[in-house]
């Protein structure tokens, strides 16, 4: 073999060149495809607007006739006042060096071209703060009734939230004269990338703060990825079955259902077990059926999925990755941007933000929603009224300011018994900055002090001392658990009533004489 080399290594090697520059090419391709298909995009701006008020226009009832107009204002959290930095890192990077979250929307849809590819069943939103070194992972439920702005703030129509993508990838008009400037396309990849979009304006106009960039993936390519690892290890909580579990992806090839069954402990999912256990809605098992335990279960295997790939080595399963992903996923990112992170995560300093980083699930349930049918069809709308959000943005806003933090373990409601109309909701902002662990506030009886009642027995002195660091007069009155009100939820810890003698007035922060309360200027959001 040795001499046959000597004698023919003039041939050989020209041939073993050829073959690695062709190996070459094709991987250099074959990346640049994926590159190409996968990333760059785009976010448009949004319709947030900095200067937006806390107070929700009234949005229309589901009685008669659906509204196809909007005029509800949105609700922004507070940014910080950053100065101008000269830099040549991308935009996502300068914002987590000066310590702002990223919020990431991560749609999933069903893709496999059958009627309801288009349909993101999957929403989920993931919000890195890297000062607090959390993530707040946050599910948007598919039935969630929303208005859908496609033709520009004013200008759309009302419907389920998982229909916005399919309202753009299926348009059937003649023209794009009706949709608003940041929704037209040129091509059909820019149709996708319009239909996200408008997904992730809607969203804002729900959760009150801005989606800096998305994410896309079929189910088709979730499963692929997750057969790619091996399979996901993962515990699963409780036993569930469900007997209408889609036959097919395509109903159009076959609609018929089949049973699937799930028991408790640790396992391995297979890419189409891992599918089975997050779309399931129709469990027969107490706590497993309906949206709202399909996000738990959507979360919990995101979760699996995140940490099993953080183990693996990503360069030699580079090539399986891409081979399952390929037409599968979107990113708004641009790869330079992507490149970026990564490199700037693997630095020194990257890696210290990634040092005990901690997820914070949060699930829309029904504390906040409730169902209704509109049509024939099931559709969840909030508690406080059709297209009405400040609740559910209070929670998160608590749940952001909080993160990484610890804080009052008791329950605090606030009933507004001054008869000042938003003292309450000003008062509840308020104490939700200082982390008070706030409730949705009412309305309560006139009276003509401030008083708390503590329904803990004493267990909570050390809140309401906290308290009256802010309003020193105020009156403590102690309740027996027999003594607790039949229309005071058993949650509520303490309830504080604000009085005729409580009044609002620019707080310096500090502590004051009387129970005249202190407070500042109400943020925007």
């Amino acid at each position: 073999m040795s001499k046959y080399l000597k004698r023919n290594w003039k041939l050989l090697v020209p041939g073993l060149v050829i073959v690695i520059l062709v190996g070459a090419a094709f991987s250099f391709w074959r990346v640049s495809s994926f590159v190409a298909e996968t990333t760059g995009g785009g976010r448009t701006e949004g319709f947030l607007q900095t200067t937006a008020s806390n107070d929700l226009d009234p949005a229309p009832t589901l009685t008669g006739q659906i509204s196809t107009t909007a005029t509800s204002p949105v609700t922004i959290l507070p940014t910080a006042v950053i100065s101008p930095v000269v830099s040549s890192d991308p935009a996502s990077l300068q914002k987590i060096k000066r310590g702002e979250p990223l919020t990431l929307l991560l749609a999933g849809y069903g893709g496999n071209d059958h009627a309801g590819q288009w349909l993101t069943d999957t929403i989920l939103l993931l919000r890195y703060d890297p000062k607090t070194r959390t993530v707040l992972q946050l599910n948007i439920p598919r039935d969630l009734y929303v208005y859908i702005p496609y033709g520009g703030k004013d200008n759309g129509k009302w419907d389920k939230i998982n229909t916005i993508l399919p309202t753009i990838m299926e348009w059937d008009k003649p023209s794009q004269n009706s949709l608003d400037q940041r929704y037209r396309w040129t091509d059909s990849q820019k149709k996708f990338d319009s239909g996200i979009n408008l997904l992730a304006d809607t969203v804002e106009t729900v959760v009150g703060f801005r989606i800096d960039y998305w994410a896309t993936l079929s189910f088709d390519g979730f499963r692929r990825f997750v057969d790619a690892m091996g399979g996901v290890e993962m515990s699963v909580e409780r036993y569930f079955v469900d007997r209408k579990y889609p036959r097919n992806d395509n109903d159009q090839i076959d609609a018929s259902y089949k049973t699937i069954e799930f028991y408790p402990g640790q396992q391995r999912l297979s890419g189409e077990r891992a599918i089975q256990y997050a779309r399931s809605r129709f469990s027969e098992t107490p706590g497993e059926t309906g949206d709202f335990a399909r996000s738990k279960r959507q979360m919990n295997l995101i979760s699996a999925v995140r940490s099993q790939a953080l183990k693996e080595n990503l360069l030699l399963k580079l090539p399986d990755y891409m081979q399952a992903l390929q037409g599968k996923i979107r990113f708004s990112l641009h790869f330079g941007e992507i490149t970026a992170l990564g490199n700037y995560f693997n630095s020194t300093e990257g890696k210290s933000l990634l040092t005990e980083l901690k997820f914070d699930p949060r699930v829309l349930n029904d504390k906040f929603l409730e169902d209704k049918m509109l049509d024939e069809a099931y559709i969840l709308v909030p508690l406080e009224g059709q297209g009405k959000y400040s609740t559910i943005q209070r929670w998160l806003r608590f749940a952001m300011l909080n993160a990484g933090s610890k804080t009052d373990a008791f329950k605090l409601q606030v009933l507004n018994g001054n008869g000042s109309p938003g003292i309450a909701s000003k008062f509840t902002d308020f104490l939700i900055e200082k982390r008070f662990n706030m409730m949705q506030e009412q309305d309560g009886e006139n009276r003509p002090d401030t008083v708390v009642f503590d329904y803990t027995m004493g267990k909570a002195n050390s809140t309401v001392a906290r308290l009256k660091t802010y309003l020193p007069d105020l009156k403590v009155i102690a309740l027996l658990p027999s003594q607790r009100p039949k229309n005071v939820a058993p949650e509520i810890d303490l309830q504080l009533c604000l009085g005729k003698d409580f009044r609002m007035t620019a707080l310096s922060g500090t502590t004051n004489t009387n129970n005249k309360g202190s407070l500042p200027e109400k943020p925007n959001g």
